[in-house]
């Protein structure tokens, strides 16, 4: 009486078991392959008797990303820099363009009375930094 019912579940947990491996083995074959190729990869073509390279053109970024990755990487032009000075009683991050016109980023939280004079005329003459890690760090270093 009790070796039927004990079959019947060992034969349930088997034939559960195996649905379970098919469905794994359905879902891994039929997964997605990566489509994009990477971006140092080259096209060929193929003809009867020769193969020519193709380059691989990089993909379109829209204009938002392209605005993003240009405002990441505005310190990379050499006539560009940061300028970070005291202006209207507070201290400021300037971005100085290719014509030299200032475009102010940022009021920073220094406190210019809390700094020593030397510090105080470096900010009064205005401290100028050529990157955005560099700008960071000087930043951290008199905000903290």
């Amino acid at each position: 009486m009790f070796t039927t019912k004990r079959k019947k579940n060992y034969m349930t947990f088997i034939y559960s078991a195996i649905i379970v491996v098919l469905c794994l083995l359905i879902t891994a074959i039929a997964w997605p392959e990566e489509t994009t190729a990477p971006a140092n990869a080259q096209k060929k073509t193929e003809t009867a008797d020769t193969t020519t390279p193709l380059p691989v053109e990089p993909p379109q970024l829209d204009d938002e990303k392209r605005a993003a990755d240009e405002k990441d990487n505005i310190s990379e032009n050499n006539s560009t820099y940061y300028l970070v000075k005291r202006a209207d009683g507070q201290i400021k991050v300037f971005f100085i363009n290719e014509s030299g016109e200032p475009l102010e980023l940022e009021t920073t939280e220094i406190i210019y009375e809390l700094l020593s004079d030397a510090d105080q005329k470096l900010f009064d003459e205005g401290c100028r930094v050529e990157s955005q890690e560099e700008l960071a760090v000087l930043l951290q270093d008199f905000e903290s």
